[in-house]
């Protein structure tokens, strides 16, 4: 759960403003009488900074259709702040300030999100009037951030020595590189708070930046960057050229052909938007004694059969229906070529996407040993839902008892900017257990 820089103590109702030529000329109404109503403090973006940010528009909307615009009010409301510091703010339209009674900042323009900076001490008490002409009605604050040094780094020497001290198979994560910060965060929090894998392999360095090369070659100093090359002759290997360029065009078909066509064969694969909150003894335990162990998805036993059924002979998946490639321990028993050949055979279902991977890992595994992991340990925001939402939720007590949090899906993937004031929380967890 993030960390906030003030609490909302008071509001009024709000109350009309004079204004001429676009801008609020008359007193702010200091005591203008209290509201019950309390708006809720959301973590969002304002002019391309994260900050916890009020709506006034959507506090007083009612029963409007069109919301609560309130034009030509302005309303008076008390913040405590949790810090000392320079508290960073915006404002949509202006507002006046007061702390311990002198005015500190005061601006009566119209616009949109302006940015402004006040010194605090912690637990001071700031008085905000904030007038409203038109449009969005938004005022957002968070504590100005120290330096731009990497906190993820600071966990870089625990990571380290764990590693020392191997608890179970390699670990393959396949990424773009986009969001750097997720993937070392995700292999960090397997390491930290799941198990110690005998190595780490990262694959995808073709489409990665200069500068995410850089964050991996200081982030994860441990890993194995394994050459896009490299996993190429290997599919070509078993599959020739035709599966080699289905591979470098789809990336669903690249990070199966990284799981089923290349070495080692015994591994645990995680996709970099998976964080990993606690103990998963009982997936490696299940590993002893199946072949593949997963974390689920919804039952897709008709969809995975439209792509694959004929290609295999199959009309139903009673053990893997629910197959997610986004989490699961692998031992691979099947001759990579022959493997290679059904991939090729299903060239003409690229279209399905992530729904072309999972069908094949379905199919493949239809009739052998598997384990299927509890989705309440194993959890899937997009069709479980998260408390709190993604920087809501409390990861350092994780009082829900997660072992991963999969964010899968393009609507949930919470992206660098949003991961970063997470990051300790997530990291201490393993200092406490």
């Amino acid at each position: 759960m993030l960390d906030r820089p003030y609490e909302l103590l008071r509001c009024s109702w709000p109350r009309p403003v004079a204004e001429a030529g676009r801008a609020w000329i008359s007193d702010p109404e200091w005591d203008a009488p209290p509201t019950h109503l309390r708006p809720e403090l959301r973590w969002s973006t304002l002019e391309d900074h994260n900050c916890w940010t009020i709506d006034w528009r959507e506090t007083f909307r009612g029963d409007s259709f069109f919301g609560g615009e309130m034009r030509r009010f302005h309303v008076v409301f008390q913040v405590r702040v949790n810090h000392g510091g320079t508290l960073v703010f915006w404002e949509d339209d202006g507002s006046l300030i007061r702390r311990r009674g002198q005015l500190v900042h005061a601006d009566r323009e119209s616009h949109g999100p302006r940015r402004g900076e006040v010194r605090v001490e912690a637990g001071d008490c700031l008085e905000i009037a904030q007038w409203q002409f038109d449009g969005s009605w938004l005022w957002g604050a968070q504590f100005e951030q120290a330096g731009r040094r990497d906190p993820i780094l600071e966990f870089r020497d625990d990571v380290c020595r764990k590693l020392r001290a191997p608890e179970g198979p390699p670990l393959k994560i396949f990424c773009q590189g986009r969001e750097p910060l997720s993937t070392i965060l995700a292999i960090y929090s397997m390491i930290l708070n799941g198990y110690a894998p005998s190595a780490v392999l990262v694959y995808g360095e073709h489409q990665w930046s200069a500068e995410t090369h850089a964050r991996f070659r200081q982030a994860l100093p441990f890993a194995q960057i394994v050459p896009t090359q490299e996993v190429l002759g290997d599919i070509r290997r078993s599959g020739g050229t035709v599966l080699a360029d289905m591979a470098l065009r789809h990336w669903f078909v690249m990070k199966s052909s990284i799981s089923l066509l290349c070495a080692p064969g015994e591994f645990c694969l995680m996709d970099d938007d998976i964080l990993v909150l606690g103990s998963l003894a009982d997936g490696l335990a299940a590993f002893r004694e199946s072949e593949m162990v997963f974390a689920p998805d919804l039952e897709h036993e008709g969809l995975y059969l439209s792509i694959w059924g004929s290609t295999f002979g199959c009309t139903a998946l009673p053990r893997t229906a629910a197959m997610n490639t986004g989490f699961y321990w692998l031992r691979n028993p099947f001759d990579p070529q022959q493997v290679a050949q059904r991939m090729l055979a299903g060239a003409r279902q690229v279209s399905a996407l992530w729904a072309w991977e999972q069908g094949l890992f379905a199919h493949l595994f239809h009739g052998r040993p598997t384990t299927r992991l509890p989705s309440q340990r194993y959890f899937y925001p997009l069709i479980d839902g998260l408390p709190g939402g993604i920087e809501g939720y409390d990861y350092a007590s994780n009082p829900c008892g997660f072992a991963t949090v999969h964010f899968g899906g393009p609507v949930l993937k919470p992206g660098d900017e949003k991961l970063q004031p997470l990051v300790p929380q997530i990291l201490s967890r393993w200092r406490r257990s």
